[in-house]
């Protein structure tokens, strides 16, 4: 019972908010059924519903959990797996075997169904928490039912009344906890690590799970990293012949571009990019080919989208301050501030690189939605990324290393470039391209500018890091 304690503990610790919400829920649908017990059957769906919504919110915490607790360190602890299964039995027995009891006692009608379907949300939550890639698979069901809403009703209606429905049900369980469990089960050597500050979007919650934890990417996120690998690779070698032909600063500086961003060459941005496209291009010819969208609204996302890089710029160095010892050693600065400022201009690059990315999907936002004036929305989301973007650098490169800092400083950022933009859009669309642009290129790049240069100062002033970061 120790055991099952801390591994409570340990999901409290990773996932407070999933473990508020599942028991708020649970506590919602306990409320509701003694209210049906009373006398209120029209309270019978609402209570199912949310005891469902409590198991399945409960579970994806569960399998975040396991999936941080399940590495291969872990598998030399003494009786790992039995103490496993004794805690995923004591989760069977509260979340399945106690609900299913009432069942039993009540009389409830479509008694194996509900029987059946009991273990199943639990299944559906431990997937998608264990292996975040089974959204992909997950979705796109429900967004075919959704194309045929009255063939849904009526399918639900024959499997109510067919009795191997719960046989069906129960097979996809078993198939569900198959899926999740078994790589969690499995152990395997520790694949390279990739950089820090790579942007193949693949991998980029890795740094939030416990070290020494799997990457566990299908075989499409690895032929993709390789593939990223390979644009990296060929990248690289350009950067060292040309440098061997011209050893000047401009071919020094790509060097250190080359090897602090790794993904961030031409081939793997347009890799990026056009993957991105691909998966927008199909939510919404899948999702929104009934619904109307506000075209400006597409402009926000893209830059929100593009800015999304910057927080991890700053987690990236910090994690990275180990290996920055032999870059130092070998550019063999004469000052500590000329070394700072050779980073700071490498890193400089992520803003064009983000504006880049802003006016693409912005682009291609205005294509699929048939925007009336997509040269407003590419105009504002010109001068607003731009901005925004190196305001954003600005900030992550001297900005709070804590967690809690950092997403106070990310909100902050993302707030005011959501006003900005607003603001912006609205003042262009009123005055005019010519005033009302002036104005806003003129408050928003002198801002950002301002901002920029004041926080080159103050890294240039602060001492070089090779510690390793705690925690």
């Amino acid at each position: 019972m120790n055991t099952a304690w801390q591994l409570w503990l340990q999901l409290f610790r990773r996932v407070p908010v999933l473990v508020v919400l599942g028991n708020v829920l649970r506590l919602a649908a306990l409320y509701f059924a003694v209210q049906w017990l009373r006398g209120e059957p029209r309270l019978a769906p609402l209570t199912a519903w949310l005891f469902g919504m409590a198991s399945w919110v409960w579970h994806i915490g569960q399998g975040f959990n396991l999936r941080s607790i399940c590495i291969p360190e872990s598998f030399l602890l003494p009786q790992f797996r039995r103490r496993l299964l004794e805690y995923g039995a004591i989760d069977i027995a509260i979340w399945v075997l106690l609900p299913l009891l009432f069942v039993f006692i009540l009389k409830l009608p479509y008694t194996l169904l509900i029987a059946s379907i009991l273990p199943l949300v639990p299944a559906f939550g431990l997937l998608m928490g264990s292996n975040p890639r089974a959204s992909v698979f997950i979705w796109p069901v429900f967004i075919v039912l959704g194309w045929a809403p009255r063939f849904f009703v009526e399918l639900t209606d024959d499997a109510l009344h067919s009795p191997l429905t719960p046989l069906l049900i129960l097979a996809l369980t078993a198939l569900l906890l198959r899926f999740s469990l078994a790589p969690l089960l499995r152990i395997e050597d520790r694949e390279a690590d990739t950089s820090p500050l790579e942007s193949t979007g693949l991998n980029r919650g890795s740094t939030r799970h416990a070290p020494g934890e799997p990457q566990r990417l299908g075989r499409l996120g690895k032929r993709l990293n390789a593939l990223y690998d390979w644009t990296s690779q060929r990248a690289m070698n350009r950067a060292l012949a040309g440098y061997s032909r011209r050893p000047d600063l401009a071919h020094r500086m790509l060097l250190v571009r080359r090897l602090l961003l790794p993904h961030d060459n031409p081939e793997a941005i347009a890799l990026r990019i056009i993957l991105v496209a691909v998966i927008v291009s199909f939510y919404f010819l899948a999702m929104l080919h009934r619904q109307r969208v506000e075209p400006a609204v597409i402009g926000a996302y893209t830059i929100m989208l593009s800015l999304s890089r910057f927080p991890q710029l700053n987690i990236g160095m910090a994690l990275m301050r180990p290996n920055m010892a032999d870059l130092y050693l070998t550019l063999a600065p004469e000052t500590r501030a000329e070394y700072q400022k050779t980073i700071s201009d490498a890193l400089l690059i992520l803003v064009p690189i983000s504006m880049l990315t802003a006016l693409t999907y912005t682009a291609l936002g205005a294509v699929l939605v048939h925007a009336a004036d997509p040269w407003h929305m590419l105009f504002v989301a010109l001068i607003v990324s731009a901005a925004a973007s190196l305001a954003a650098l600005s900030l992550h490169l001297i900005g709070p290393e804590s967690r809690t800092g950092r997403s106070i400083a990310n909100l902050v950022i993302l707030f005011g470039v959501m006003a900005v933009y607003w603001g912006g859009y609205w003042l262009v669309g009123a005055t005019g391209y010519l005033i009302g642009g002036g104005v806003l290129a003129v408050v928003t790049l002198g801002f950002a500018l301002t901002v920029w240069f004041a926080a080159q100062r103050e890294y240039q002033q602060r001492a070089p890091r090779f510690d390793a970061p705690i925690g």
